[in-house]
């Protein structure tokens, strides 16, 4: 814009194409405000969504427990999908991303080096 500015100070064009030419880029600010401003909304509500499923997983069993009906179906649709009986088992598929937190409390071994404060577990054992 400065350059357009100094482009008609030095009368290289006329205020016509000034004019046309500052609206362009005006329109064109707005435009791209505009758009950071969706995208700074979309990552803030990305991280109020990964906090509420950080919080809902962690407090999940507690919530489940404490639910009515209805509550407890909400829940189980929101975290499962494909539920299924086979037999006497029941089967399932998890939705995306409780699907990472199944797969993960699933795994034994979770630090195969071993403690990382290995004072913390004699502490634990002798209590």
């Amino acid at each position: 814009m400065d350059n357009l500015y100094l482009d008609k100070l030095k009368g290289e064009i006329d205020d016509e194409k000034y004019n046309r030419f500052n609206t362009s880029l005006r329109n064109q600010m707005h435009d791209i405000s505009a758009r950071l401003s969706r995208l700074q909304e979309a990552e803030d509500n990305y991280y109020l969504t990964a906090r509420y499923i950080l919080e809902l997983s962690n407090r999940a069993y507690d919530v489940f427990k404490n639910s009515e009906a209805e509550q407890k179906r909400q829940l189980i649709k929101l975290i499962l999908l494909n539920i299924r009986i086979k037999g006497e088992n029941v089967l399932y598929d998890a939705q995306k991303p409780f699907d990472l937190f199944l797969e993960g409390a699933d795994r034994i071994e979770w630090r195969p080096q071993g403690d990382l404060n290995p004072c913390f577990r004699r502490e634990r054992a002798t209590s």
